[in-house]
Parts: structure tokens; sequence; C-alpha cells
């Protein structure tokens, strides 16, 4: 489930080519997600709104996620999605994705921590995906749609594993 916020894109530190980035991410996870049995569903809305129905359908046993480590908008939007998770009885778990991780006290050790994160192994992708009978993947909208306006970038970076690695090669 990939939910787009958006109060998360009317931020003034988000913009189009960013969300294009994302779209095209999006749009090759769903590609591989289907090939496993079950493309990337996408909802859009405030998160808890989205949440909420989720759970009304199906029931959450719990959620996982990626630590986010953005501004103080999704900050703000993970706490309360905690305290939305406890008072459910849902357990969240967050796994941490770069070397910052919220909340520390102190900044001491986590290189450290970095470190040894990095050297974990990463997790197999599933053999399989069990489909949702029912569930619609939802759309991605467009840039303008969220009402983000062109930022002009002719030669902007395509998202997704694919680009990236692309690039990687042409270093």
């Amino acid at each position: 489930l990939y939910v787009i916020e958006p109060g998360l894109w009317q931020q003034s530190d988000a913009s189009a080519r960013q969300w294009m980035f994302c779209r095209d991410s999006l749009q090759e996870l769903r590609t591989v997600l289907a090939e496993l049995g079950m493309p990337l569903v996408v909802r859009r809305g405030p998160v808890l709104t989205v949440f909420q129905r989720a759970q009304q359908q199906f029931g959450i046993a719990a959620l996982w996620s990626h630590e986010e480590t953005g501004n103080g908008w999704t900050y703000a939007r993970d706490r309360e999605v905690s305290t939305w998770a406890r008072s459910q009885g849902i357990p969240w778990i967050e796994v941490p994705q770069f070397g910052v991780v919220r909340p520390l006290a102190t900044r001491q050790g986590w290189a450290r921590r970095w470190e040894a994160r990095m050297a974990e192994p990463s997790l197999p992708q599933p053999a399989a995906l069990q489909p949702l009978p029912h569930v619609v993947p939802g759309e991605l909208p467009t840039a303008a749609a969220l009402g983000l306006a062109d930022d002009g970038c002719e030669g902007r970076q395509p998202g997704g594993r694919r680009p990236a690695l692309a690039l990687l090669q042409g270093f």
C-alpha cells in the first residue's frame, strides 16, 4: 500500500519533479509486485483516513513502514499514526532506512549504528504474493492532478530501480 497524501504534496518543499520521480518509482514497483501476484495498491487521502478504511474493510494486524526522515509535516503525521495505531491495538514496525534515526536523544554513536545497519543482509524478495480479491490497485495521479506546477526540469532523473542501475553503470 502506498498512500498519496495531498497535504504532503502541498508543502513548500514539494515539487512536481519530486512527485514525477516518486510516480516513476511507484509504477515500476507496481509492475514488479504484479509479477509476484499482487500489484501495488495506491490510495489518495490523509493517511489516517486510508488506514481507518482499511481497518474497517480488512482489519489490520500490523503496520510495517520505513522510518521516514522527512520534514516537520511528516514527523507530526507519524506521531498521529503512532497514536492511532496504539489506540487500535495495532503494532507499528518502522524499519530505519538511513543513518538518520528519529528520535535520538543524542547523536553519539550514530555512525556505529549506521555501519551496523548497512552491514545487515538484505531481505530476500518473496517468491509470490497472495492477491487481495476485489481490491482495485488505484491510480497514480499526474503532478498537475496533485496541484503541482511544472517546474521546467527537462532533463530530470527518472525514478525506479532500473533507471537507477543504468545510471550507476554509467559511472
